[in-house]
């Protein structure tokens, strides 16, 4: 019977007392649902790096939304959203215009917006307000944010319930997509659109810093676990979910800043995962 009391405080109780658990953990499962199916994408095409280049480009908006309206989640959500837009733009057309790749430009362009970022905080911001936008507070999450990463949740869904076929097709063989005449364009500056979004909504539990942690470890989890891409997007919404509860059971238990010990937990599962897979590939051989 002790044990069980003990299992049940430490594991269950927090969630089941506390509304602040339980709007975190809703938020977590939102965002695993829509982000990190996106972040499988991103890596089948090889775009991890573009991930990356948006997740810090959505600072400089996010830092203006903060110091003109204040730390009101849609001003915020709007900021991030067009400088995350503004950050693929003139990438993809710094890309175009020179002989500097895709990935290059989104490296120089992402330094440059994360940069202009920090200044921006660090010369007009509160203390406060820096730490919330570059590391998150999934525990000070309330009821209009969560509404607000329910929505990108569902339009997320609802965009690759529609598209997933066409995104596959694109990230496997592209030069199939082109041939049948779909516009790789419009198809890709939705994607991104989307992806920009699903940061944006992260950064409120994980932070601009951090956001594309909860999108991509999952991801490279789930494919060292599988090879079917099906598995692939099952396993790895499952993943996030399950890191997501221990990261905010650590926070909770040992008071330790949430966004980091969730970004931990889904650290230390990849790593876990891709030792027991290596250590099984080397007893099969």
């Amino acid at each position: 019977m002790m044990i069980l009391n003990t299992l049940w405080t430490l594991f269950i109780a927090p969630f089941i007392e506390y509304s602040f658990m339980q709007k975190a953990m809703l938020s977590c499962f939102f965002l695993c649902i829509s982000a990190i199916p996106l972040g499988v994408f991103l890596l089948l095409r090889g775009l991890s790096l573009v991930g990356d280049s948006l997740s810090h480009g959505i600072l400089p908006g996010i830092a203006l939304a903060a110091i003109f309206f204040g730390m009101k989640p849609i001003p915020l959500f709007i900021g991030g959203i067009i400088a995350g837009l503004i950050v693929a733009f003139i990438s993809n057309q710094l890309s175009i215009r020179s002989i500097i790749p895709e990935d290059a430009s989104f490296t120089v362009i992402y330094s440059l917006s994360l940069a202009l970022g920090v200044l921006i905080l660090f010369h007009h911001g509160t203390n406060t307000n820096v730490l919330h936008l570059l590391f998150g507070s999934v525990l000070g999450i309330d009821v209009a944010t969560l509404s607000l990463i329910a929505g990108v949740c569902i339009i997320t869904t609802i965009f690759l319930g529609n598209f997933r076929k066409l995104l596959l097709m694109y990230c496997f063989d592209p030069l199939l997509f082109q041939v049948a005449g779909y516009n790789h364009r419009l198809l890709m500056f939705s994607f991104l659109t989307l992806v920009v979004s699903n940061l944006v909504a992260s950064y409120q539990a994980i932070g601009t810093l951090l956001a594309l942690g909860l999108m991509m470890l999952p991801a490279i989890t789930g494919r060292i676990l599988c090879t079917h891409y099906r598995q692939i997007f099952k396993i790895s919404s499952l993943l996030g979910i399950l890191g997501c509860y221990a990261g905010l059971l650590l926070s909770y238990h040992v008071d330790w800043p949430s966004g980091p010990s969730i970004i931990l937990c889904l650290g230390i599962q990849c790593l876990v995962v891709y030792g027991f897979k290596q250590k099984a590939k080397s007893i099969s051989h």
